[in-house]
This record gives structure tokens, C-alpha cells and sequence, in this order.
């Protein structure tokens, strides 16, 4: 009555037989992978990222460098424009605001500008992949100053 139940006799009624240990490991693997799988494409995405990230504020600190220089030249503010428009690089564009203060018809700009300073900034929006979860764009910044020289 107190034995267990061996292979060949059958179980009392009411009791089941002890479950044998699971010893085979088909699919695990893929399960574990299946688990973590989202978190290392989470992971590749901040990579890519960051790295946009850097390029663009690279990219506007090189052309705001460089429209601060033609600006400082010239009284040309289309020009500035142009000039920022066309230095950076792997950016596009179209999407990068140019900022310049003060403008071309301002009072330090107008009268007597040789000496004040002209400061230029420029924005860019990097849309940020899996936009439909809600997560905002990145906004860039670069900008750069520098000292008028010519006269009028």
C-alpha cells in the first residue's frame, strides 16, 4: 500500500503518476533569443543615433563656423544663408533654420558694424525613428560668432 507505483502497474485510482524531469532542451534557445532580441535592436537603434546625433552637431558647428566667417565679411544675410546651406554636408538643408543676430538691417549691422559681433545659429530636427511610440525629434544646435570687418 505505502509503495510507488512501478512501470507495468497501474495507478491507484485517484493519484497520478509523478511527472518525469524534462531533460530535453529543444527550443530554449530560441525562446531566451526571442526574449532578448528587443532589447539589443533597442540597443542598435541608440547606437545609430548617438552617432546621428554627433554627425549633425558636427555638421552645424562647421557650417555655423563658416557663416559666421562670411557674414563677417559681408553684409549679405542671403549669403550667410547660402553659405550655411551649403557646408553642411550630410544634413539636409532644407531643414536646418539659420538664426542671425543682429540682422542685416539692425541698428549695429546698419550704422556702424565694424567691431560688434554677428552671431549665427542653426537648428536641425532629427527625426527619431519608431516616431509612431511618441518619442520627440532631437533638436540640434550649432552656432558661432565672430567680429564684423567690414565697413560701410
Amino acid at each position: 500500500m505505502g509503495r510507488p507505483d512501478r512501470e507495468g502497474q497501474r495507478p491507484r485510482p485517484g493519484l497520478s503518476p509523478l511527472p518525469r524531469p524534462v531533460t530535453d532542451d529543444r527550443g530554449q534557445a530560441i525562446v531566451e533569443f526571442a526574449l532578448v532580441l528587443p532589447l539589443i535592436l533597442l540597443l542598435i537603434i541608440a547606437v545609430v543615433l548617438v552617432g546621428e546625433v554627433g554627425v549633425a552637431r558636427l555638421a552645424l558647428e562647421h557650417g555655423a563656423a563658416e557663416a559666421a566667417r562670411t557674414g563677417a565679411l559681408t553684409n549679405d544675410d542671403a549669403l550667410v544663408r547660402g553659405t550655411a546651406a551649403a557646408t553642411v554636408a550630410p544634413l539636409e538643408p532644407t531643414r536646418v533654420s539659420v538664426t542671425i543676430e543682429p540682422t542685416q538691417n539692425e541698428p549695429p549691422r546698419s550704422s556702424a558694424p565694424r567691431g560688434t559681433l554677428l552671431r549665427v545659429r542653426l537648428r536641425y530636427a532629427i527625426p527619431m525613428p519608431l516616431g509612431f511610440v511618441g518619442l520627440p525629434r532631437f533638436i540640434v544646435e550649432g552656432d558661432a560668432a565672430r567680429r564684423i570687418e567690414w565697413t560701410p
